[in-house]
Order: C-alpha cells, then sequence, then structure tokens
C-alpha cells in the first residue's frame, strides 16, 4: 500500500505545481482525465481480439476434455496404471502447451492494441486542443465534466 501511495502524492504534488504554474501564465489550460481500461475494452479491434482469444481458448479446452474424457474411459476400464499416468503427464504437457501458444500468439497482439488505444488517446487530445490528459486511474478526485472517456472512445472507434 505504502509503495502505490508515494507515487500517487508525486503525481498528485507535480500535476498541482503543473496546475499552478501554468495558471498565472496561461489561463486557458486544457486538463482531462480518460478512463483508460474502459477506452480499451471498447476498442473494436480489442473486441474482435478478445472473442478470437475465447474462440481458440475454447478450441483448446474441448481438446483437453476429449482427452480427460479418454483418461476417464481407460480408468474404467482398468487399464494399467502405466497407461493412465501416461496419459495424465500427455493431458499436463498438452494443457502447457496449449497455455503458451496462446500466450505467444497474443501477448504481443495485446500489446499492439494498448499502444494503439493510447496513441489515438494523444491524437485526440492533440486534436481537441488539451495541454494535459491522464489516466482516471491516477486522478484522486476530477468532476465529471473532466471526463473525456465516451468523447474518446467514439473517436477511437471511428474506422
Amino acid at each position: 500500500m505504502k509503495k502505490l501511495l508515494l507515487p500517487l502524492v508525486l503525481a498528485g504534488v507535480l500535476l498541482a505545481t503543473l496546475l499552478v504554474s501554468q495558471s498565472s501564465s496561461s489561463p486557458s489550460l486544457r486538463v482531462a482525465y480518460v478512463d483508460v481500461e474502459k477506452a480499451t475494452e471498447s476498442y473494436y479491434k480489442w473486441q474482435d481480439l478478445n472473442e478470437k482469444y475465447k474462440r481458440d481458448y475454447s478450441f483448446y479446452q474441448n481438446k483437453l476434455k476429449e482427452m480427460e474424457d479418454e483418461l476417464k474411459k481407460m480408468q474404467e476400464e482398468g487399464r494399467p496404471q502405466e497407461e493412465i499416468l501416461a496419459k495424465q503427464k500427455e493431458i499436463l504437457s498438452k494443457k502447457t502447451e496449449y497455455e503458451n501458444l496462446l500466450k505467444s500468439e497474443y501477448q504481443q497482439k495485446i500489446q499492439e492494441v494498448m499502444k494503439e488505444v493510447v496513441n489515438k488517446i494523444q491524437e485526440y487530445a492533440s486534436v481537441m486542443g488539451y495541454d494535459l490528459v491522464v489516466a482516471k486511474q491516477m486522478v484522486l478526485y476530477g468532476k465529471p465534466s473532466y471526463d473525456i472517456t465516451d468523447q474518446v472512445i467514439a473517436y477511437i472507434n471511428q474506422k
């Protein structure tokens, strides 16, 4: 908890210092915040990627279920313990293999989509003339009128 509190306090002090220094020299500082998680989850590319992941995950789960059914049948038939142990080992091996396949395929794609969202937020902020846009997760307090999440979602989903 202490580790999280210190960066938040420092970010708050930095933001307050920036706001005070800017308010005396430039009265038109435009500040907003965005719920980056909500924006990401609302992004059509994220939703497409998530659906593809679910399909692939379900495919691999079905494969494992088939193997587990085979194992159950082997146990019911009274197959030798060596065969049962070998089947259990095969199932564990396949489970690890499938998890690694999903991870290797989707980890980079997830990072790319998240980077796209951040870039589009920056682009939107620039187009709309914002001087500072922060993640809602870092805002201790902010008037709802400073929340531009819905506008950002509409912007990033333009095709």
